[in-house]
């Protein structure tokens, strides 16, 4: 699991590029860090950058279970990365993200404009 200064710098670098339109929604592993944690944090980082006044809506994002089968329900905490699927009785994965950024979405938004100063 990355540490969260790297969270953070992805993150900023990644909004940095897409034009957000002055909001943003990210999910974080609660693993990590709390969402009200990450809110401050990013704030302190992103003072005096074109990040600054973004409207930043951070959630807690949940581990899943997904199975071959289909199967798929929010993971328990403190697993191992692999499961019994409940429905076909196989392994199933478990995919714990640490990060995960829902608006902007860099494809519907497309990459920052420049603004150049006469």
């Amino acid at each position: 699991m990355q540490k969260l200064g790297n969270i953070l710098i992805n993150v900023m670098q990644e909004l940095s590029r897409t034009s957000t339109n002055g909001e943003a929604h990210i999910e974080v592993n609660s693993t990590v860090c709390s969402p009200e944690e990450f809110e401050t944090l990013f704030g302190y980082f992103t003072r005096g950058t074109i990040l600054e006044r973004i409207d930043l809506d951070v959630e807690k994002i949940d581990p899943v279970v997904t199975c071959g089968c289909g199967f798929t329900e929010k993971a328990d905490e403190g697993h191992d990365g692999y499961t019994k699927c409940p429905e076909c009785g196989r392994f199933a994965e478990i995919r714990d993200p640490t990060y995960n950024i829902v608006k902007p979405n860099p494809e519907t938004n497309g990459e920052r404009q420049s603004i150049r100063f006469s």
